[in-house]
């Protein structure tokens, strides 16, 4: 994170900010971890890793905001495209991949809904993918949501520099 620059998108919402940038860092990190995998901050401020529950809130509650999760997400993302080795991976990607994943989700979830195809309740989030497993862009939708608009949706405003609709070699 640190490397990348993604930390200069995030700023307080009280406008100061007291807390190293490697400190906020580890804390964004560690939140971030936790909500994604749906651990939760408690669980995850008693990883023993040193910081308490309370910390993790703060950062959460001060910093964190979904403006921000998108901006470091883009920015991690433009600079694992900068900092590949052409050697390694090859020439740059321009393939991109994308579909739904259906979540299954408790019936208290407010974006719960029933799926026919997938038989059961939970919630679609729309994946772009490049074609080095490099997730460009995720949306949550309804279960009857069009994927075509997703689709399109993604693909217009995921923000990284991948170049999702490349001129070909003949200049079309």
């Amino acid at each position: 994170m640190l490397r990348t620059g993604c930390l200069d998108a995030v700023t307080s919402v009280s406008g100061g900010g007291s807390l190293s940038a490697e400190v906020l860092a580890e804390r964004l990190l560690l939140v971030i971890y936790a909500y994604g995998t749906n651990t939760g901050i408690k669980a995850v401020a008693s990883g023993g890793h040193g910081r308490t529950e309370d910390e993790l809130r703060y950062v959460r509650r001060r910093y964190l905001s979904a403006e921000a999760a998108r901006a470091i997400a883009i920015q991690i993302a433009n600079a694992t495209f900068t900092a590949r080795s052409t050697e390694l991976w090859g020439q740059g990607s321009t393939a991109d991949a994308s579909d739904s994943t259906h979540v299954r989700a408790y019936d208290q979830n407010l974006f719960t809904e029933w799926h026919s195809r997938y038989g059961g309740r939970g919630v679609l989030i729309y994946w772009h993918v490049e074609k080095k497993s490099l997730a460009i862009h995720s949306q949550l939708i309804n279960c009857t949501a069009s994927e075509v608009a997703a689709m399109i949706e993604g693909a217009m405003r995921h923000g990284t520099s991948d170049d999702l609709f490349p001129v070909g070699v003949d200049g079309r």
